[in-house]
């Protein structure tokens, strides 16, 4: 998740014009001179949490005498109080190696098995890498790629699209395992914690969700959420089961809808789906990323409804995939696809007492990391307005009665 908030004081002075010469440079060979450079947020209040995302624009002058804009997307660390939290994550190395090494890798395997197939912006790779975390991407807006309303959620096309495009995603990296070994520690976990330093938090926000369960018509679950959410481990720092005989897949690690763009013609017909904000990815099963999706930012309609249709269409996708990548080992079946999700259930609070709300919550001053991590006036205001909207309650008097049937607050350790 990205901060967005927009505020003159989050402008990095260490951010200047000389932070991407050499990418401009690259970009225009016959570049000038640079005519002027302006900084700018280039997410609302209320969409991204974890690190700062801000859009460098610069108007050139080329050397034939024209001018061209152009600008870049540049990743930073927040300047919240989770600042350091987030700096110990080791999320800025792990978005640089899947951007730099593992995406070009997974791409060039479908290049070789004749399909061109992209996952994501342009990732500028820096000579000498700066002293502050920075991260520079292509600036999707340029081609007209953008991020559909978070609030209303995915429709069944552009969920579809996304699921294919996991798919893919997923296919080669269970592929890159079996030709070229393991993938570094650092994938083990979503996020690289020394010390657990959100118990406190994560007991106020279970506290807070279970408090608004008679507006779910759910108040028959509070002793069992309780009792779940106190002996459960936080799924953003556990370290990835080993199940024997698992299939298992880089998943991206925070796959709700503000991390997704998609690119459509003049008539609105769906032409290209991006990943963004690949600084979570973990190696485990791909029931990871399935529920992650799915149940923060699909359509209401389709969220239960539709949810096992969905997994069979990207158990489809994955198998053509495998296949056309010539997977070396016996492709996973529908039937085990399922069991993970079920083994994996575990994901399932924290998806819909924390993430779902985010998604859904209105977009105002209030809606930032400090606030979502506050214990007391501030955090209660951000939290009544997270947990008590008709938003969420609606959603929630859908999912609620459908995870409870699959067992997902029992205790069984």
């Amino acid at each position: 998740m990205v901060q967005g908030k927009e505020d003159t004081e989050q402008m990095p002075a260490w951010l200047d014009q000389q932070k991407f010469e050499e990418f401009i440079e690259r970009d225009f060979p016959n570049l000038k001179k640079i005519r002027s450079f302006q900084l700018e947020p280039s997410a609302g209040k209320g969409e991204n949490y974890t690190t700062l995302l801000l859009r460098a624009n610069f108007e050139l002058e080329l050397k034939d005498g024209s001018q061209q804009s152009i600008s870049y997307m540049a990743k930073i660390l927040p300047n919240s109080g989770n600042r350091d939290n987030v700096a110990s994550w080791k999320v800025f190395d792990k978005e640089r190696q899947t951007y730099g090494q593992y995406i070009p890798e997974f791409e060039q395997m479908y290049r070789e098995a004749g399909k061109e197939i992209t996952f994501g912006p342009r990732y500028y790779e820096a000579k000498n890498q700066p002293e502050e975390e920075l991260i520079v991407l292509e600036d999707l807006g340029k081609r007209g790629f953008k991020n559909l309303d978070r609030q209303s959620g995915l429709d069944i096309q552009h969920t579809e699209a996304i699921l294919e495009k996991l798919a893919q995603f997923h296919a080669a990296s269970a592929v890159r395992f079996e030709l070229k070994g393991a993938y570094p520690a650092e994938y083990d976990r979503n996020v690289c914690s020394q010390e657990d330093t959100f118990k406190d938090f994560r007991e106020t926000q279970t506290k807070a969700y279970v408090e608004a369960f008679p507006l779910y018509e759910a108040s028959h679950l509070a002793k069992a959420v309780e009792s779940y959410g106190s002996q459960a481990e936080d799924m953003f720092q556990a370290y990835a089961p080993q199940i024997e005989g698992e299939f298992r897949v880089l998943n991206h690690g925070d796959a709700w809808c503000n991390n997704f763009m998609f690119q459509h013609n003049k008539t609105g017909k769906l032409l290209e789906t991006y990943f963004v904000d690949l600084q979570m990815s973990r190696f485990s099963s791909p029931a990871q990323d399935l529920l992650y999706f799915i149940l923060s930012s699909t359509q209401l309609d389709i969220k239960i409804a539709k949810f096992d249709y969905l997994i069979m269409y990207y158990h489809e996708k994955l198998t053509e995939s495998l296949m056309l990548l010539k997977y070396s080992k016996p492709l996973p079946s529908l039937r085990s696809l399922h069991q993970s999700i079920f083994t994996h259930g575990d994901w399932i609070l924290p998806i819909i007492s924390l993430l779902l709300p985010i998604v859904l919550v209105d977009s105002s001053d209030d809606a930032n990391v400090d606030n979502l991590m506050d214990s007391e006036g501030a955090g209660d205001k951000f939290r009544n307005n997270m947990l008590q909207n008709p938003r969420i309650i609606r959603h929630q008097k859908v999912i609620l009665p459908w995870v409870h049937r699959r067992g997902a607050f029992e205790v069984t350790k």
